[in-house]
C-alpha cells in the first residue's frame, strides 16, 4: 500500500545537520509517509548517519555522481510513491505537527493544490530566530508571486499527480531559483495557501543555495526576471523594460536599500504603483483590499529602508499615499497574528 506522503530530503555532504533534520520528520505526529533520503555523492558521513537509522520509512537512495539539487529533486519527484510530496532539506527543522496540519487541509480542501508556511530563520539556535511571513490566502500568493518567490520550499507539499500528470519539474535553466519557477508552474493547475503559523526552522546557512545563488549576481537576475515576467503574464499584466527593471528591484530587501532615485524617481514609483494596483484589481475585483495589503507591504519598505537617503519632501509625498498605510495594517496584523 503506497504511503500518504513522500518525502523528499536531498542530502550532499549532510552530516552536520543531518540527524537533526531527518529525526524531526520521524517524529511527526501524522506518520503515514516514505522518506527518501537521496545521497547526491557525498565524500562525508552522510551515508553512515542515514544507514544508522532501523526504520521502515527511510528509502535511502544514493546517487552514482554528484547529480546536484535539481536533478536530484527530479528524481525523487519519480520514485515517489505517496498521494502528496513534500519537500524537506537537510539542514532544516520540521514543527512535529507539520504533515498533520497540512493533510488535513488538503484533504479538506480539494480545490488546493499546494500549500507551504511561514518560517523561522535562525543561524545557530532556534531560539533566536527572524520570523519571516508570507502571504496565506491564494489571491495574495499570486500577487505576491510577481515580486518573490510566494512558498517556503523546505515546508511545501503539494499533490504529486499535478506534476506527473503535467510533466512538471525542476528546470535547470532556472538554477537557484528552480522551486519559484515551479511554484508559478503549479498555481495554473489550482489554488495554494500559506499557514501562517511556521511549521519550519529554516537554517540559513552560507552553503544554503539561495546564498550561493545570491553571489551569482548577473545569472540570478537573468532568472529572477524571466519567472516574474511568467507570473505576470499569468495575471495578464504587461510591463515595460524600465518597470520590469523596478520589480527585480523590489523582489530584494537589498536593492530596495539602494534603489537609484535618479533613475526610478518618486513620481515613477508611484506611477507604478498606482499602474500595477489597477491591473490587479481588474484581475481580482473582489479582492482590492488583498491586492491593496500586499503591494502596501512592498510599498512601505521603500520608504522605511530610504528614510536617510530621500529628502524630506520626497518621503512626505511617498508617505501620503493609502499604499503607505496599507503596509502598516500589514505590519500590525503579522505581529499580532504570530503572537
Amino acid at each position: 500500500m503506497s504511503p500518504k506522503i513522500s518525502v523528499i530530503l536531498p542530502a550532499y555532504n549532510a552530516e552536520q545537520y543531518l540527524k537533526t533534520a531527518v529525526d524531526s520528520i520521524l517524529e511527526q505526529s501524522f506518520n503515514d509517509f516514505e522518506l527518501l533520503v537521496i545521497n547526491d555523492g557525498s565524500t562525508d558521513s552522510t551515508k553512515e548517519i542515514i544507514l544508522s537509522y532501523n526504520d521502515k520509512r527511510i528509502r535511502y537512495i544514493e546517487n552514482e555522481k554528484n547529480l546536484g539539487l535539481i536533478e536530484t529533486l527530479n528524481k525523487g519527484i519519480l520514485l515517489s510513491e505517496g498521494e502528496y510530496i513534500a519537500r524537506m532539506d537537510a539542514d532544516d527543522i520540521c514543527h512535529l505537527s507539520r504533515f498533520e496540519m497540512q493533510i488535513d487541509f488538503m484533504e479538506k480542501n480539494p480545490e488546493y493544490i499546494i500549500c507551504s508556511s511561514s518560517r523561522k530563520e535562525f543561524v545557530h539556535s532556534i531560539s533566536d530566530f527572524h520570523l519571516s511571513v508570507l502571504p496565506i490566502d491564494d489571491v495574495s500568493i499570486r500577487i505576491h508571486s510577481i515580486f518573490s518567490t510566494p512558498f517556503t520550499h523546505p515546508a511545501v507539499m503539494f499533490r504529486a499527480n499535478i506534476i506527473k500528470e503535467n510533466n512538471i519539474f525542476f528546470e535547470k535553466d532556472y538554477k537557484y531559483a528552480e522551486d519559484y519557477q515551479l511554484w508559478i508552474k503549479i498555481l495554473q493547475y489550482g489554488k495554494g495557501y500559506n499557514f501562517r503559523m511556521p511549521l519550519l526552522y529554516y537554517r540559513d546557512t552560507p552553503n544554503s543555495q539561495t546564498n550561493i545563488g545570491a553571489g551569482q549576481i548577473e545569472q540570478r537576475k537573468r532568472t529572477i526576471s524571466t519567472i516574474q515576467q511568467l507570473a505576470l503574464q499569468q495575471q495578464n499584466i504587461t510591463l515595460n523594460q524600465k518597470e520590469l527593471d523596478f520589480i527585480y528591484i523590489l523582489s530584494l530587501s537589498d536593492k530596495i536599500k539602494n534603489i537609484n532615485f535618479s533613475e526610478f524617481t518618486i513620481g515613477f514609483i508611484l506611477s507604478f504603483f498606482k499602474k500595477l494596483s489597477l491591473d490587479l484589481k481588474i484581475n481580482y475585483p473582489d479582492n482590492k483590499f488583498n491586492v491593496n495589503r500586499v503591494l502596501g507591504k512592498r510599498y512601505l519598505k521603500i520608504l522605511l529602508f530610504n528614510l536617510k537617503r530621500l529628502p524630506l519632501t520626497h518621503l512626505i509625498k511617498l508617505a501620503f499615499s493609502k499604499l503607505t498605510f496599507f503596509g502598516i495594517y500589514e505590519l500590525i496584523n503579522e505581529k499580532i497574528g504570530n503572537k
